[in-house]
């Protein structure tokens, strides 16, 4: 039960440090409104990401002006509230991109020496 948890608190280090990321990528990738972006990192992988998650992310991406909320017409029902990348969002996302590379070549190198790769 113990390592569950650990395992699982690991887990969520992991995901805290890209989900910010990720989010920027999926709604670059695609506009779409929060709910489609949790399913859409689900789809990839982020089985355990929640809307509880999501939500309070994507408000302070808004209020750091990385992400703009524009009102769509639904084909049905009220306006659909949309979820798009600022130019400040790109350029935050290519550093993150960059910072991820080096990061994570970084822990690769590292990781290595376990391989006896230098």
């Amino acid at each position: 039960m113990v390592v569950d948890e650990v395992v699982a608190q690991r887990d969520g280090h992991l995901v805290r440090g890209v989900l910010e990321m990720c989010v920027l990528a999926t709604l670059a990738a695609a506009p779409t409104h929060a709910y489609d972006v949790v399913d859409r990192l689900r789809s990839r992988g982020f089985g355990s990401i929640g809307y509880g998650t999501v939500y309070p992310l994507v408000t302070r991406l808004r209020k750091q002006g990385l992400v703009v909320q524009e009102s769509e017409p639904s084909p049905a029902g009220p306006p659909r509230k949309v979820l798009r990348v600022t130019t400040a969002g790109e350029a935050a996302l290519r550093d993150w991109r960059d910072r991820w590379a080096a990061t994570s070549a970084a822990a690769e190198r590292v990781l290595a020496e376990l391989d006896g790769t230098p």
